[in-house]
Parts: C-alpha cells; structure tokens; sequence
C-alpha cells in the first residue's frame, strides 16, 4: 500500500518537472536540477513522503491497539452478561422456590380462621358491651339507693305535716338567704304552701312570732313565686295593707302572727320554715 501510493507521488512530482521543463524551455526561465531525473526522482519521492509514512504507520499501530482494546472489551462485556444471566436466572429460581415455601408455611385456610377470629371478636366485644351496661345500670342502681338512703337520713329533721315535709327552726335567726342556703344544706327550700289547710296546719305549730318564707317578688315586684319551684306561689294570706314597700329591699315573705308580710331580703333576720320538696 505505502509503495503504490509513493508511486502516484512520484508520478504527479513527474509530471510536474515535466511540465516546469516544458515552461523553461519556452521561456528560457526554468532549470533542472536532476541530472539523472530518472534514477534520481524514487530517491527524492521516498524522502519526500517518509514522515506522511511515519504518520501513517503511527496511526495504523494507534488503530490495532483500538481494535485490540475494542475486542478485549467486548470480550469483557459478554463475560459481564452472561454473569448477569446467571445471576437473574439464580434470582428467579430462588424467588420461585420463596414463593413455594410461602405457599407451605400459609394455610390455605387461612381467610376462613381470620374470619372465625373477626367474628369471636365481635361476639366478644358485644358481650363485653352488654356487661358494662348492665355493670353501669346496677351503679346507677346503687347511686340512687345511696341518694335515698341519704335523702332520708337528711330528712330525719323534717315532720310529715300533712301530705307533705316540713321542717321549722324555732331557735336561730338569720336573714333570707342565710335561711334558704340552710334549707338546702339540710335537703329542701324555703316554704311556700299549696292551701289554706297545710296553711293552717302550719301556722298552728309556730312558737316564735316570725319565719321566712320561700315566697317573693324578686324578679318582679308584685308577682310572687315559690323559690323550690320557681313558679307563682298556688297559696298566698297578706296582712291588711300587704304587700306594701318601703324600700328596695323587701320582696321577700314572712309569717307573722298568721298573716304573710313583706321585709328586706338582706337586712331583716328571723327563724324558717323549710320543705322537702320542689314541686310547691
């Protein structure tokens, strides 16, 4: 290959030559300096063309270290793959036979006992439920035996007057609301009465000249309601001329000598009357 191609450059350096003798000849401007061009014209184009050679060489060596690189590589490469191959088909085998003892170990019942599971808890959990309710019913059974056992116990202190309780502090005296917070220590309110007949009955028990009374026109001045009940009082007995004010103060009832009277709620004190109950 390199001698074919020295060859074409030696003919092109020829023609060339020839062509510059040609142009001296005509022109009288040109000399040749080969006195023996045929001999002389190989020597001269080998010297000439000896570092396109050398390149030519170098790069062909560069290529065949490239290819021998290339072939080592691709040789790798195939190694490399078929190490993959093995590895994925070892993988595959292996998840296989994780499947198969996957498989063995999980019953094949498996849904059917979860789903006796579920359903014992939930029997379970109903029973459980139905248990606390009736354990809360027999606690709120206990509590209100327990209220009524106290209940009585409070009302140890009140007499049956009547068809209702009553209980009537002949000894302390105290102001309206000192009263009505002393009757609910003891389980009632202040009094107020349902008829002339509990009235009466009342009043016939009474040693001390005043009592307070649960009635009064607090909220608004001449209607007067029962503090047990908040309701207007059913049985009301004024003395001639009440109720009658003298200051801002009195709106609350009292019992005096049979007859009801209106005083301050805050600043006048005297004995009570209380009732159990707050129906009245």
């Amino acid at each position: 290959m390199f001698r074919c191609a020295a060859f074409i450059l030696c003919a092109f350096l020829a023609l060339d030559l020839h062509g510059s003798l040609s142009e001296a000849q005509e022109g009288r401007r040109y000399v040749c300096l080969l006195s023996d061009p045929a001999n002389q014209c190989s020597a001269f184009c080998v010297s000439a063309l000896q570092p396109v050679i050398d390149h030519l060489t170098k790069e062909q060596q560069a290529s065949n270290v490239c290819e021998r690189k290339l072939n080592e590589t691709l040789v790798k490469l195939d190694q490399l793959e078929d190490q993959l191959r093995a590895t994925q088909n070892k993988m595959e085998d292996q998840q296989i036979s994780l499947r198969g003892n996957l498989t063995k170990l999980v019953p094949h019942d498996l849904d059917e006992r979860l789903n006796r599971i579920e359903g014992s808890q939930t029997s379970l959990l109903n029973q459980l439920t139905a248990a606390q309710k009736k354990t809360d019913n027999q606690f709120t059974a206990v509590q209100q035996t327990l209220s009524n056992m106290d209940r009585k116990i409070v009302l140890q202190n009140f007499e049956r007057i009547g068809t209702r309780l009553f209980y009537i502090e002949h000894n302390i005296l105290v102001n309206w609301r000192t009263a009505e917070q002393i009757c609910i220590e003891i389980g009632g309110h202040l009094a107020a009465f349902q008829n002339e007949q509990e009235y009466s009955a009342i009043t016939a028990k009474l040693t001390k000249s005043n009592y307070w009374l649960g009635i009064n026109d607090l909220a608004k001045q001449g209607t007067f309601i029962s503090l047990a009940s908040g309701k207007p009082a059913p049985y009301l007995r004024w003395r001639s001329n009440e109720p009658k004010y003298k200051d801002s103060t009195q709106h609350c009832a009292y019992i005096y000598s049979g007859r009801m009277i209106v005083l301050s709620c805050v600043n006048d004190v005297m004995h009570f009357i209380c009732q159990a109950d707050d129906k009245v």
